[in-house]
């Protein structure tokens, strides 16, 4: 048996790029790999985010008991599949001066003084909101690539607004949620 050993540090925050778009203008098919899809369609996020942690969607199974035993003695029993979850993208973005991704979390622009923009979260606009992200890492050597890309995502939070200790920039977390059909594991060969 050939193990295979692992380097010891193979990823980096340097080779990392987080690409956010409205699902519509992004399109997953076999012509273009993830990150590719995007062209010049939506934002890049990697320069103001940090702390991200993606969760695929998880199959969990159940232990079912039944009554009387098998033929080895066992009391009878099977595993039943669940439902599989949805998949997640959380992480903090450090806030700007400016809109980051707010646009695609609430459509709704409401009345405000010239020169501001003011939105407004809970509206019908908010919750027709779908997006495309890709998150890409690649390794030191750049001969190894991994995207995880969901497509018909919806912004499940955005909030949690923090205003950080000395260097006293404020954080916002954010959850990216979407169905297990639309996420998608990509390696490169």
């Amino acid at each position: 048996m050939v193990v295979k050993r692992m380097p010891t540090k193979m990823w980096t925050a340097k080779n990392a790029l987080i690409q956010v778009a409205d699902a519509s203008l992004i399109t997953f098919n076999n012509s273009a790999t993830l990150s590719g899809a995007f062209a010049s369609q939506g934002y890049s996020i990697e320069a103001a985010a940090k702390n991200i942690t993606i969760t695929p969607p998880e199959t969990s199974w159940e232990k079912q008991d039944f009554l009387g035993v098998d033929t080895n003695n066992f009391q009878n029993q099977l595993l039943e599949e669940k439902p599989v979850g949805v998949a997640t993208i959380t992480g903090t973005m450090i806030v700007g001066e400016d809109e980051t991704i707010e646009d695609m979390m609430s459509g709704s622009v409401v009345s405000a003084p010239t020169g501001f923009t003011r939105r407004q979260i809970g509206t019908n606009n908010t919750s027709n909101a779908t997006l495309a992200v890709v998150v890409t890492f690649w390794s030191n050597s750049l001969q190894k690539e991994v995207s995880i890309g969901i497509d018909g995502a919806r912004f499940t939070k955005l909030g949690d607004n923090n205003i950080t200790g000395a260097d006293a920039h404020l954080e916002q977390g954010f959850t990216i949620t979407s169905l297990a059909k639309d996420c998608y594991l990509e390696f490169r060969d």
